[in-house]
């Protein structure tokens, strides 16, 4: 199992996943993305159709980090030399989040490149006005979601995808008013991970009950509030 996660994880999470035998990558930050969310896996790479997707200046940065994932991995290697910047919607470019056969983003703010492996390997494109769709969906099965996305939730509603709508808060993110609840979790097997303890959130146990609906072991990272490091990416 191979992790993608933001460098800055708390040590109580951190630990937790290498108890698990993970092998982590911890991603460092992108000088052109915002602070907060400059180590974001969600922000810096997308993963999926056999290809890890990220910006070309990132990769030049970072050759020996990434290098090393593709060689455990797999993936083939896709660079984008799209705009990209800490200014909305150029710092999205790979935020999109896929359920099953599906994939859901702003098609609007996505890396066309993304959007063109999508078509080219038959999948449903669900477009929602959210460019941060990854953050703001928690996958927990190839045909389940938790957002706190009214749109996200009724584009998987209506696309026959289950979706828990969950409130808002409940989600920490330092220099900002709260976090996304898909950026505090990441999805593995039969397990979904969360970076902190869920029974602290305003829905904890609405969430723990989806998952294990869907059947999903819901595994806290921490006896902390949720915090959003941007997705645990695993491979």
């Amino acid at each position: 199992m191979i992790a993608l996660i933001d460098e800055r994880i708390d040590n109580y999470s951190l630990l937790a996943l290498k108890n698990m035998g993970a092998e982590l990558f911890l991603m460092p930050p992108a000088p052109y993305l915002q602070k907060g969310v400059a180590s974001h896996p969600d922000m810096l790479v997308f993963c999926g159709f056999g290809k890890l997707f990220c910006h070309e200046r990132y990769y030049v940065d970072n050759k020996s980090l990434i290098d090393p994932i593709l060689s455990l991995s797999g993936l083939e290697l896709v660079l984008s030399k799209e705009e990209i910047s800490e200014k909305y919607p150029h710092d999205v470019k790979f935020n999109a989040a896929l359920v099953g056969n599906a994939l859901i983003c702003n098609k609007k703010t996505v890396s066309k490149l993304i959007l063109d492996a999508a078509n080219d390997n038959g999948y449903k494109i669900l477009d929602v006005p959210q460019g941060y769709t990854k953050c703001s969906t928690a996958i927990i099965s190839d045909n389940a979601i938790i957002t706190a996305d009214k749109p996200i939730y009724s584009a998987c509603i209506s696309s026959g995808i289950d979706a828990l709508l969950a409130t808002p808060t409940g989600v920490e993110l330092s220099g900002y008013d709260c976090g996304f609840i898909g950026g505090a979790t990441g999805n593995f097997a039969d397990a979904v991970y969360f970076c902190g303890d869920i029974s602290l959130h305003p829905d904890g146990k609405a969430i723990n009950d989806f998952c294990e609906k869907h059947g999903k072991k819901v595994v806290c990272l921490s006896d902390k509030p949720l915090y959003d490091y941007g997705t645990i990416i695993f491979i």
